[in-house]
């Protein structure tokens, strides 16, 4: 699999394999909002990338996709010790954000 198609993989299975644990983090309902939303912009992110002709020595995507997989060790970090509940939406939000602007560059081909 190109790493432009396993980066926003990474980022959708992490939410889905931590998913229950997240929610139980959360303690409101704008919290569960944020991470239930993020969860479907990263599917979608993925189906874009699965979708794709992207070329990964494309220095937008290859930049991209660089920024994903270092945000996906952060992520994976947090997610692990499931601390601070806003500071891993934050990370979260952050890397779909960025899966967001690859799906944005596979729009515009």
């Amino acid at each position: 699999m190109k790493p432009s198609t396993q980066a926003p993989e990474n980022l959708y299975t992490t939410l889905l394999n931590n998913l229950f644990d997240l929610e139980a983090r959360c303690s409101n309902a704008d919290q569960l909002d944020t991470l239930h939303k993020a969860v479907a912009q990263s599917r979608d992110n993925y189906n874009a990338a699965l979708r794709s002709a992207l070329q990964d020595d494309d220095l937008e995507v290859a930049a991209l996709t660089s920024q994903m997989g270092t945000i996906q060790v952060t992520l994976d970090q947090q997610v692990k010790d499931l601390g601070d509940i806003a500071s891993i939406l934050n990370v979260i939000t952050k890397a779909v954000d960025i899966g967001s602007k690859l799906a944005a560059r596979i729009a515009a081909l």
